[in-house]
């Protein structure tokens, strides 16, 4: 997987349109700010950041990706944001076969955690090699900025 600068990184981290949504009132948190566990953006912010453990948020990198994790109808719209704990940085693509728009390369993403110890990521050599792991009609085409290693071991070779 080819590194990004830090700047490319951090350019690339979250600059989409999240449609708006109006408050929700059911969830049982004050609506006018984000916390509780979920998806968030500022009404005056296009950015979206998944509050997915009470210390622990991160930011959801592309629209297709905010597509994998549930789609658009779940992030609220809150006055000003309140998230708890430690920002990990982009969030992490569910386990599944994803090929960037800009390159050949396809990736495998299994298992469960967060960094090094979390689920790994491998690069698929071959088309044999994809079909024999069960990935031949499930690859998903994603934005070439994806960052596929979020929250998971580095790429190796599968």
């Amino acid at each position: 997987m080819r590194r990004m600068t830090i700047f490319a990184a951090i350019a690339s981290f979250v600059a989409f349109a999240a449609p708006a949504i109006g408050q929700h009132s059911s969830n049982g948190y004050d609506n006018r700010y984000g916390n509780g566990e979920g998806f968030y953006r500022e009404k005056r912010d296009r950015t979206v950041y998944y509050q997915y453990e009470q210390n622990r948020y991160c930011g959801v990198q592309n629209e297709e990706q905010m597509k994998m994790l549930g789609g658009f109808n779940q992030v609220r719209e809150v006055d000003r944001l309140r998230l708890k704990g430690r920002n990990t940085g982009g969030c992490r693509w569910p386990n599944g076969f994803y090929r960037p728009d800009n390159g050949a390369a396809v990736y495998m993403l299994e298992g469960y955690g967060n960094g090094q110890d979390g689920g790994r990521i491998c690069v698929i050599s071959t088309p044999q090699q994809l079909r024999q792991l069960g990935g031949n009609k499930r690859v998903k085409v994603v934005p070439g900025n994806s960052n596929l290693e979020a929250g998971r071991s580095r790429a190796r070779p599968c």
